[in-house]
């Protein structure tokens, strides 16, 4: 694809409006049972925009906070607001209210969208707040299974739907934003772990999608269709899922939450052929039928990252993509919030078992420890030089960039270790290491030990405190269907006295049949350090 003269100038609009793909594929949005064309979204995408204009006075500059999940009203509504050029506000769809409007009051947000799922009252709100109903663009089975299983708990709102439709306001040409102004504010811990508001332009996403023939196994020509569970909240689920899909035509098989056995029918039967997702997803499909017994051969990349990829999953993972007739493999990346989504990837042309990835164009890396900078093989904080940067985070001077060798450097907060062709392996995020009696541990090192251990499907490492060490290590296990309880716990002791140095073995095993995750489906870290 060649965007190069696009870029510096367009919104993600005007660059997917564009469809410089040139590609031949109707189809934008595949929902339940009903599909949509460029055509049909890009009419309603201008519809609304015109509408949100006349009516909420939305335009250049003005904030609009979305919350909501996939949905082709999610899509509709963000690139709406970003033609109007103003700055769309990406939130968790769980939310709760008080911090929904926290967020929307920090962003100086003039409209809020939710869906009609949200759990609030929109007379809590200072602005308007629009409705949108999950159900609306289902296919006619979907919809009315949706509105029996499901009551709509957002009470009060104006119907967004209604802003769908022809009510005569002028019809506006897409505004133009400078580099240096705001288009997405994505929700992040920060490098340090305090909840932060991150800023972005345009130009990193679409620049980003632009560098698609670099992860890809094939031509961009070859792809027809990608199957989207991320939230789009979530800085790959924006970009690689949603904004990729429009750049480069491709159709988005939109999905409002993941479920293994639908899921597994709408990848197989809509032919996906690029799948994204963190581990937990890919080990539920692993235990669907639907899937491990089913044709495969549509699909031609995965993707995995968001949390600890385990060696095994991959083995696995591939095993079933082979046996389904697939030639894809599943490759890992690594990115922050900070540099939009993954800025390092495995791919077909650069893959090293257990790396978490290759730079893309544009991003160098390097490791750092006391300010100096460490030579292959040594483990130290990942620094990352990229034309993917965010702008800043919002109402704060103070960000985590260095200045050196002619060069910005961002300072991620994770550890790690290049090896000397460049690839680069992960440590453990530095707010999550925990330190017995002040050695540095590594969870992602207690995990991988206990993941190795038969019947275990998860594990999460996390510090507690300990009167004599400082911290010691607490280890939650997931099992697996039909393991035993005592051999499996006898199985990760005896595993991690083999494999763990003294302070990392953990002091504490708890093993659960589930363990808790978040909508993206993480391990809920923070939930389990919580627990007594």
């Amino acid at each position: 694809m060649k965007y190069e003269k696009l870029l510096p100038a367009y919104s993600m609009y005007e660059a997917a409006r564009a469809n410089v793909a040139d590609r031949q594929v109707r189809v934008a949005v595949s929902y339940y049972g009903k599909k949509y064309t460029f055509e049909q979204i890009f009419r309603l995408i201008d519809r609304l925009a015109d509408n949100l204009a006349a009516a909420f006075h939305i335009g250049k500059g003005d904030t609009v906070t979305l919350c909501a999940p996939n949905s082709p009203q999610a899509l509709i509504a963000f690139y709406a607001a970003n033609k109007l050029g103003a700055v769309v506000n990406l939130v968790h769809p769980y939310i709760p209210p008080e911090k929904l409007a926290e967020s929307a009051e920090k962003t100086a947000s003039k409209l809020i969208v939710v869906y009609d799922l949200y759990k609030g009252d929109a007379s809590a709100f200072s602005v308007p707040v629009l409705v949108s109903g999950c159900g609306c663009f289902m296919g006619a089975f979907a919809k009315i299974y949706y509105r029996a299983t499901n009551k709509r708990t957002m009470r009060g709102g104006i119907p967004f739907e209604k802003y769908l439709k022809d009510r005569g306001a002028p019809h506006l040409e897409a505004a133009s934003f400078a580099e240096d102004e705001p288009a997405v504010y994505l929700a992040s811990g920060g490098t340090t772990g305090e909840p932060k508001i991150i800023a972005h332009n345009n130009f990193v996403f679409n620049n980003l999608c632009a560098k698609a023939e670099e992860f890809l196994c094939e031509p961009i020509a070859n792809y027809t269709a990608l199957y989207n569970v991320l939230p789009i909240f979530h800085g790959f689920g924006l970009c690689i899922n949603m904004h990729m899909c429009m750049m480069m035509r491709a159709t988005n098989i939109m999905c409002i939450k993941f479920d293994a056995k639908r899921s597994a029918r709408q990848i197989i039967r809509e032919k996906a052929n690029i799948l994204t997702g963190v581990p937990t997803m890919f080990l539920k499909l692993l235990g669907e039928k639907t899937f491990t017994e089913g044709d495969l051969s549509c699909l031609k990349d995965v993707f995995v990252g968001g949390d600890s990829v385990p060696d095994s999953l991959v083995e696995e993972f591939d095993a079933a993509l082979a046996k389904g007739g697939s030639r894809a493999k599943m490759y890992i990346g690594y990115g922050l919030t900070e540099t939009v989504t993954v800025c390092l990837v495995n791919t077909a042309r650069h893959h090293r078992a257990s790396s978490i990835g290759y730079p893309l164009s544009g991003t160098s890396v390097r490791i750092v420890q006391g300010g100096k900078v460490l030579p292959a093989g040594e483990v130290g904080e990942i620094w990352l030089d990229s034309d993917q940067f965010m702008l800043g985070y919002l109402g704060e001077d103070h960000a985590p960039f260095a200045e050196a060798d002619g060069k910005k450097w961002l300072k991620t907060g994770d550890y790690g270790w290049l090896d000397e062709d460049g690839f680069l392996f992960f440590k453990q995020r530095i707010k999550n290491m925990i330190k017995v009696s002040g050695v540095p541990v590594y969870p992602s090192e207690i995990e991988a030990a206990a993941l190795s251990a038969e019947g275990v499907k998860k594990a999460c490492a996390v510090g507690m405190k300990d009167a004599v060490r400082g911290q010691s290590v607490k280890l939650f296990a997931e099992l697996k269907e039909g393991a035993n309880e005592e051999e499996t716990l006898a199985r990760i002791q005896a595993v991690c006295r083999e494999k763990l140095i003294a302070y990392a073995v953990p002091k504490k095993i708890v093993l659960r049949r589930r363990l808790p995750v978040n909508l993206i489906g993480k391990i809920d870290r923070k939930q389990l350090e919580e627990e007594e």
